[in-house]
């Protein structure tokens, strides 16, 4: 079984594999519906990593905060995260 770690750097090949792939259909002036459907591909692998970082994060350190009585910081982070402060 990959760890967490290992898996994080999956997903970021796999991203930077549409990223270069985007570049490439630009440079050969792709067709513009064909290189939307790429980029829209990259954004969904985004959003599959950070949902994939955010449960890590909530299962590990917000846990380990909450356990040490870092609530404050574990409120401000999350917070952050959603430019809510």
């Amino acid at each position: 079984m990959k760890t967490k770690k290992e898996k994080t750097i999956h997903r970021l090949k796999i991203i930077k594999g549409h990223l270069n792939a985007i570049e490439k259909m630009v440079n050969k002036d792709s067709y513009c519906v064909d290189i939307l459907h790429q980029s829209l591909a990259v954004q969904k692998a985004l959003k599959k990593l950070d949902a994939f970082i955010m449960e890590d994060h909530l299962r590990e350190c917000v846990v380990n905060q909450a356990k040490n009585g870092l609530e404050k910081k574990m409120v401000e982070e999350l917070l952050s995260i959603y430019n809510y402060k």
